[in-house]
């Protein structure tokens, strides 16, 4: 199986990120962020606050929940609101989408804090308020456990790294949806191997038996069967739990199907 790595790459990184992991990392020449060492699967368990660890045996929410539509669920305590608050305060502007993106994969990583890990996944029982704040940058009213959020992460991602800066010409205005299909048609596609896919590029897919549904989030790597995504709503540890994270997705799989690359002026500058 024959992988493209990339010139960019250093021959240190060629070998020990590009090669060991079977990847094909596209140029990002502009950018001093080290991909090769970025474009990892996460494996580490999602982590609940202190007050939901009574429910580790239960699986997460696949989507936060209204005061107004609760579905039998529990508003999160005060304290967890105001740890959501720090969490939010923190989130970079003026940057790249990608920016914002691996900032909460920071936090899951417990670089702002232990008591901060918690709030880059849904929980059970409780909704994260983190979460809830994602749909305030769509138009999309999240309906209890079924909401799933990985488009409205794309559109916070975009919203927040916008503020404080002009945006390139040509650059698109976010879909202000949580549906992942409207990401499908963003922008304008990238089509290898005539162009090339870069670091926090769109990737959009499709569900083979639902057709109208999918999920988007950040391109990372790819090799010749799977794309490695970094993304909000994907599923980590047992109970499954909805997590941000970087995840192999796979090209064809039993349930999604990629659909295509988006890029656009703003998720590189």
């Amino acid at each position: 199986m024959a992988y493209r790595i990339p010139r960019w790459l250093s021959r240190r990184a060629t070998l020990t990120g590009a090669v060991a992991l079977g990847l094909s990392i596209a140029a990002h020449a502009q950018s001093e962020r080290d991909w090769g060492a970025l474009a990892v699967e996460d494996t580490t368990p999602p982590i609940l606050p202190p007050d939901l660890q009574s429910y580790s045996d239960q699986p997460s929410l696949n989507g936060p929940v209204t005061d107004y539509q609760p579905f039998g669920t529990h508003p999160p305590t005060t304290e967890e609101q105001e740890l959501a608050r720090k969490v939010l305060s923190k989130v970079p502007t003026n940057c790249t989408p990608m920016d914002v993106a691996l900032y909460f994969l920071d936090v899951g990583a417990g670089k702002f804090g232990p008591e901060l890990r918690p709030y880059i996944t849904a929980w059970p029982l409780d909704w994260n308020p983190v979460i809830v704040d994602f749909f305030k940058t769509t138009d999309t009213q999240p309906s209890g456990d079924t909401t799933s959020w990985c488009a409205a992460f794309v559109n916070f991602c975009l919203v927040k790294a916008a503020i404080g800066k002009t945006l390139p010409p040509g650059s698109e205005e976010p879909t202000r949806s949580a549906a992942s299909s409207t990401f499908r048609y963003w922008s304008h596609q990238v089509k290898p191997p005539t162009d090339t896919v870069r670091p926090g590029d769109l990737v959009v897919f499709r569900n083979k038996q639902s057709p109208g549904y999918g999920h988007v989030g950040f391109f990372l790597a790819e090799n010749e069967a799977r794309i490695l995504v970094l993304g909000g709503n994907q599923f980590e540890g047992t109970p499954v739990r909805h997590t941000i994270n970087r995840k192999w997705i796979a090209k064809d799989g039993p349930v999604l199907q990629f659909h295509s690359y988006r890029s656009d002026p703003q998720l590189h500058a």
